[in-house]
């Protein structure tokens, strides 16, 4: 069925759908199967990913029309065979937070690059770029922290307070609380910020409890001897939430004062 005659509007200029501030765009690569025109194609992509389906239903009224994904512009791609697609979608399709209306990102991924990613007419399809307007992009829940507290911490001046150094210890498994701990307090000695890599946790030969008392003496030496705040990022990744709370309060109690200088790494 060709959607195009509904959603698609090809005479839509990209720059006052910014200027307009209702619209997520969406800018992809993608190929339609062998025997499929691309216009339509994108129709039905952007159909799919909005108010419609692959087939004709009664439900639909005046408003659920306003709220139609639109295609305005498709053309090929550098690689042969593609195409690039553009769909505006309009802010109101996007879920929101029954708690406290924020935005959710899973809501943003489900629509744009969701279940049209299984469709019969579509060989594949890659987001190349997307534009999130500031009226929606303020209701998504960002940092509690940003470098300014980084700067605060660190005892330096708010308005510049400087680069901040890290990094990451390796080898990222391994290593037993000791030689890791000394590998913390060496890179100190010059840097300001160490986390914990992904995969990092309670191993066997690295009990957490071990380690953190170790990591936590040697940030202690290190800002003896340097007289400056050092900054540690620990992994608390954990598929029981209790566990990772566990992990979390079992780190700040054992950093004491230096709790603040903490900060938690939740693999996603």
């Amino acid at each position: 069925m060709d959607q195009s005659k509904r959603y698609v509007n090809l005479t839509l200029e990209e720059r006052e759908l910014i200027a307009g501030e209702r619209h997520v765009l969406c800018a992809y690569i993608f190929k339609p199967r062998s025997g499929y025109e691309p216009v339509a194609t994108a129709a039905h992509f952007a159909a799919e990913s909005s108010t419609g389906t692959n087939v004709e239903v009664c439900t639909t009224d005046d408003f659920t029309r306003g709220v139609d994904a639109l295609v305005y512009e498709v053309g090929p791609a550098e690689e042969e065979g593609d195409f690039v697609m553009k769909i505006a979608y309009p802010i109101e399709l996007f879920d929101r937070n029954v708690i406290d209306g924020r935005a959710m990102m899973v809501s943003f991924l489900t629509l744009t690059i969701g279940n049209n990613q299984g469709m019969s007419d579509v060989e594949y399809a890659k987001m190349w770029d997307f534009y999130i307007p500031r009226s929606l992009l303020t209701l998504f829940d960002g940092p509690a922290m940003n470098i300014t507290d980084l700067w605060r911490v660190l005892g330096r001046p708010q308005g510049n307070g400087g680069m901040v150094v890290g990094t990451i210890i390796k080898p990222k498994l391994g290593l037993r609380p000791q030689p890791f701990a000394e590998a913390c307090h060496q890179f100190w000695l010059g840097g300001d910020f160490i986390k914990n890599d992904e995969p990092q946790g309670n191993q066997v030969f690295a009990p957490l409890k071990e380690t953190m008392v170790l990591v936590a003496d040697a940030m202690k030496r290190a800002q003896d001897t340097t007289g400056e705040a050092k900054l540690f990022s620990a992994n608390i990744t954990a598929d029981d939430p209790f566990e990772m709370i566990r992990r979390g309060e079992l780190i700040l109690e054992t950093f004491a004062a230096d709790a603040s200088h903490i900060a938690f790494l939740v693999d996603g």
